[in-house]
Order: structure tokens, then C-alpha cells, then sequence
């Protein structure tokens, strides 16, 4: 079944869409589109004597690729697809074995129950002709006082498909282990990190450290209970490549001279603007007036109310760099997307666009959806914005000179 639906959903994209960019290979890494998530959506209801409920919800989101990048790089594409079938079996055994678990649940202790969860998701973090790098999201709730969730990195050799090993970027595992314990007591001085540094080696010698492969540099990922306690939630530590570049080999190190970084709208994403090693920390949030865009130390407010922020970093050619803030508009299932240029010390709101990364197809009985990664600002897939019933229009976009959209 699960081969069938993968196979139908391959065939509708190559037919839906064209190209959005596919580089040539040559030295200088370029960055490349067309990946894509799909998501599925699960709710198993149930009865007793107290009337029907919510026995459990799945949510299950797969990395897809459209049909220029699988014939580009059919080994990348391949190893795309082993994952997302090892993870699918994974769910559909997790999912009778959750419903039971609810129903035993929901006999037993009536007035405790509530729904089972789990929910997969997926989010690039870089992808170009050296390499592909994404993060890979699972959160379950069962009967316990607070669900568990984890963020997993996926770093891959684009042309070979291979699973990168740290030892192919970094040079030095002390010099590392010594990198990591600095930034991260730095970035989370509230957090006493009892035993830190044995932690971190004992990661590293055992080649246990979850990490992505960023544009600019590198970003090490601690889940709740790693390194901290749970309300703490996700800690990270990134290193810029130009910030230590000793530590580093030169081979995955080149950014493209644009390139796009989606990143998780709750959490900040270090980079640097100037592409020279100075740290830049960009985060975002919200409010029921505005959305509140900061870098270093300037914020700025934007008078456009969404929730549910997608945001993605652009850097261009020319050195300029955007945000562009995909959210949804409250009250209502429309989404749009917030235009915003960027400097070390500087925000500029520019527009409000009628676009999404989200796109819909209405099949009976549910809405299919989808959401476009954009990875190339050179070429990627956008959609206008319908409501949560309609079918969406898909337009292939770039990132004008002013920040602003192009077509065709």
C-alpha cells in the first residue's frame, strides 16, 4: 500500500509540476530545489458507554523529491525513500499497539484519559550539489504527564546518497568536544551541565552526536533529558565554518553563492549575514497583532497577524539577504507569506504576499497536503493561497533584486 501511494504521489508531482532548477556539476557547490514533505493525517475514533471520542491521532509527514531532482541524483533519491519506508513501517506498528494502549487507558482510568499522538515531520536545513542535510522530528503522547519529542539530523552525500560521517567535516574531535562545551554554555548560562564534557567526548568517540550540515556551518542538537532537563526543550549549539575554520575540512565547508535555509520558526538559527564568520542569531514570534522579527539585538514588529510561522533564510547573490515567513492568518485556514530584508543591525518589512509553501489538492474524502522546502532562490515551487478545501495553484518562483517575487 505504502509503495502504491509513494508511486501515485511520484507520477501526480512530475505531472502537476516542471522544473525548478537542477545545476550543472562543476567545483562551486549550487544550491538545488525540489524537495517537498507530504503529510498524512490519521484519527481513529472509538465508543463505550460514555459516547464516542478520540482514540488516537497520526500525523505522518515523508521527505519527497520531484522528478528532476530523482533523475539527477537517483542514488540521493533511493536512500529518501529507504528512510521514509523504514519510518512508515515504524508508525503503522506503532499505531495499533498506541490505540490499544488508549483503550486500556480510557477503561481505566476514565476521567484521566485523553488522546494518543504521534507525529513525524521533517525540515531541510541545506540542500546543493555537495550536500543534503535535513532534520527529522518524532513526538509521541501516551499516558504519561507530557508527551516526548526528539529532533534527529540527516546529513547526505548528494551525488553518492551516502550518510555523511562527522569525520568527513571535522579535523580534530578534541578541538570539537572543546567547540560544543563552550558554545553551549554560552548560549544556556541558566543550565548547570552536570558532567558536560564527559557527555560530549563520550558523543563524539562514539559517533552518537546529532548534527546538520548548515549552509554556514554546523548545528549539534540535544533533545530533551540529553544534556538537560525536559523544560529546557531542544538546546543547540552551532559553529560557524569561518568562525573556526581550522576545525573544519575545506570539501563541505563552500557555501553556494545563494542559497535558502528553512528553519524551525520557534527556535532561533544562527548564521552569518556576511558570509565572514560574524555571528548573526535570527529569531522570530508572535503575537496576536504582529509577527516581531529579531536580529542581534534589533527587533522589529510587523503589523500582520499569522500563527504557525515557516520561515526560511535567503541569501542572494549580491549579498543581501531575506526572510521570508510563511503563516497562517487567524481564524481563518488561508496562509500567507511575510517578504522582510535583513542585515546584521537592520529589519525592513517589504511585503505581504498571497503565497504559501503549503500546497492542496482536494481528494475525497480529505485534502492532500503538501508543503515545498525552499532551497534555491533561484527556482522553487509557491502557491497561492485558498482555503483548506480548494485545490492551491502552484507557481514557479525566484527571489528578485529587491526581495521580491519572480515568475517563470
Amino acid at each position: 500500500m505504502k509503495k502504491a501511494l509513494l508511486t501515485a504521489f511520484s507520477v501526480l508531482w512530475a505531472v502537476c509540476f516542471t522544473v525548478a532548477y537542477i545545476p550543472k556539476a562543476d567545483a562551486a557547490p549550487r544550491a538545488i530545489g525540489g524537495f517537498f514533505k507530504q503529510v498524512h493525517q490519521y484519527n481513529d475514533m472509538d465508543k463505550d458507554e460514555r459516547g464516542e471520542y478520540q482514540l488516537f491521532h497520526m500525523s505522518f509527514a515523508r521527505l519527497g523529491v520531484n522528478e528532476e531532482i530523482r533523475s539527477a541524483y537517483p542514488l540521493l533519491t533511493q536512500t529518501i525513500e529507504n528512510m521514509n519506508q523504514k519510518e512508515w513501517h515504524y508508525a503503522q506498528k506503532a499505531r495499533p499497539r498506541m490505540k490499544g494502549e488508549a483503550a486500556a487507558l480510557r477503561r481505566e482510568n476514565p476521567s484521566y484519559y485523553h488522546p494518543f499522538e504521534y507525529d513525524t515531520d521533517v525540515l531541510m536545513r541545506r540542500a546543493d550539489t555537495m550536500a543534503v542535510s535535513f532534520l527529522q522530528y518524532d513526538y509521541t503522547s501516551g499516558s504519561g504527564v507530557h508527551g516526548n519529542y526528539a529532533w534527529h539530523g540527516v546529513n547526505l552525500n548528494t551525488a553518492t546518497g551516502t550518510l555523511l560521517p562527522l569525520e568527513a567535516i571535522i579535523t580534530d574531535q578534541a578541538a570539537l568536544a572543546e567547540a560544543i562545551c563552550q558554545r553551549l554554555r554560552q548560549d544556556y548560562p541558566q543550565s548547570s551541565f552536570e558532567h558536560l564534557e564527559e557527555l560530549i567526548d563520550s558523543r563524539i568517540s562514539e559517533g552518537t552526536l546529532n548534527w546538520t550540515l548548515d549552509p554556514q556551518g554546523i548545528t549539534f542538537y540535544f533533545n530533551p533529558y540529553e544534556i538537560a532537563s525536559y523544560a529546557e526543550g531542544l538546546l543547540t549549539a552551532t559553529i560557524l565554518f569561518k568562525e573556526k575554520p581550522s576545525l573544519f575540512h575545506s570539501t563541505y565547508c563552500d557555501t553556494p553563492a545563494a542559497y535558502a535555509q528553512p528553519f524551525i520558526g520557534y527556535y532561533p538559527v544562527v548564521t552569518s549575514l556576511k558570509d565572514n564568520g560574524q555571528r548573526d542569531i535570527i529569531s522570530l514570534r508572535f503575537t496576536g497583532e504582529a509577527v516581531y522579527v529579531k536580529v542581534n539585538e534589533v527587533e522589529e514588529a510587523i503589523p500582520v497577524p499569522l500563527t504557525d510561522l515557516e520561515p526560511v533564510l535567503i541569501h542572494m547573490e549580491d549579498g543581501k539577504n531575506y526572510l521570508y515567513i510563511d503563516g497562517l492568518e487567524p481564524g481563518t485556514s488561508l496562509r500567507k507569506t511575510l517578504a522582510v530584508q535583513i542585515g546584521s543591525h537592520s529589519i525592513q518589512y517589504l511585503d505581504t504576499l498571497p503565497y504559501s509553501f503549503r500546497h492542496t489538492i482536494a481528494v475525497s474524502p480529505a485534502v492532500q497536503e503538501y508543503w515545498n522546502f525552499l532551497t534555491n532562490p533561484n527556482g522553487f515551487y509557491f502557491d497561492k493561497s485558498s482555503s483548506f478545501t480548494s485545490d492551491s495553484k502552484t507557481d514557479i518562483c525566484a527571489i528578485g533584486p529587491k526581495g521580491q517575487l519572480t515568475f517563470g
